[in-house]
């Protein structure tokens, strides 16, 4: 038995709880106000990000109860709107179309820093999260111990962006180091961590 299929693995029926645990665990980061400053808008992005894994990588949970949620996506397919429509989020996408300018000038700053670091085939952990109310409780470390085992089962490093110090502390104490740091454009102006668990 190994440690990622003892995790809850999130099905159709369980994506507005996941998005909604999501949505709590981010709530006061300062990058998801500065994107949307709109509630709804943030759980639409969010649910369009955790639609894309369900469809291309994976979401799982540390139970069924869904305390904490990590969602992988494949590191070689981005996310296109043909992938998003496929994913079944082309009507959500929709709803944060007028933001679309602002999220493609984050996107391409961050990809085009990613390509700078000549990445191999790696294990992309887009976003993980855990319900305020289960922070500090171990559930991260839950998940994150489970994705570094599979990591070393395959032979493939992780890779993941952070927006938030304390999370660049976090994530050094489970082995992932500091590839790059950048800031976000306007009307951003934010920094931004892409870390690399070595396996």
């Amino acid at each position: 038995m190994t440690l990622i299929s003892e995790l809850y693995k999130i099905q159709k029926k369980d994506l507005k709880k996941a998005v909604n645990v999501l949505a709590n665990a981010f709530s006061k980061e300062v990058m998801w106000k500065k994107i949307f400053n709109d509630e709804d808008k943030n759980l639409i992005l969010t649910e369009v990000m955790v639609r894309f894994c369900l469809k291309y990588g994976c979401v799982l949970s540390t139970s069924d109860n869904l305390e904490g949620i990590m969602a992988i996506a494949p590191y070689d397919k981005d996310m296109t709107i043909w992938r998003i429509i496929r994913s079944g989020a082309f009507f959500l996408s929709l709803k944060i179309s007028s933001e679309g300018k602002k999220m493609q000038v984050l996107n391409n700053t961050v990809e085009e820093a990613k390509k700078s670091l000549n990445l191999k085939p790696n294990i992309h952990l887009l976003i993980m999260g855990v319900s305020q109310e289960f922070q500090g409780k171990g559930f991260g470390g839950k998940l994150l111990r489970a994705l570094i085992e599979k990591s070393e089962t395959e032979k493939k490093p992780i890779y993941l962006e952070t927006q938030k110090e304390e999370n660049v502390n976090f994530y050094k104490k489970f082995g992932f180091s500091i590839k790059k740091k950048i800031i976000l454009p306007e009307p951003l102006n934010l920094p931004m961590w892409l870390m690399l668990r070595e396996v």
